[in-house]
């Protein structure tokens, strides 16, 4: 009875692998979004694009969000490695 438990039937497999399909899907989708937000962020700050177009005060701020956003993905990568 012990060994029965312990072993996944086919139903409980499938469920387990549909969630790991839309955790993936989902991180793909955020890591995506990430990219715009930063190609966004660099258009912002640099004045031959989108920052002429902006005050200082909305430059800083990009520049902050910029950096917290690196910040954030370096201690993702060094707590996973």
């Amino acid at each position: 009875m012990l060994l029965r438990r312990l072993i996944m039937d086919n139903k409980e497999r499938e469920t387990l692998r549909e969630h790991i399909v839309w955790l993936a899907s989902q991180l793909e989708q955020e890591r995506k979004q990430n990219q715009h937000t930063v190609v966004f962020l660099k258009r912002i700050l640099d004045p031959e694009d989108l920052g002429h177009a902006v005050s200082n005060e909305t430059r800083q701020l990009a520049y902050q969000l910029l950096i917290e956003h690196h910040h954030i993905e370096r201690s993702s990568w060094q707590q996973h490695n």
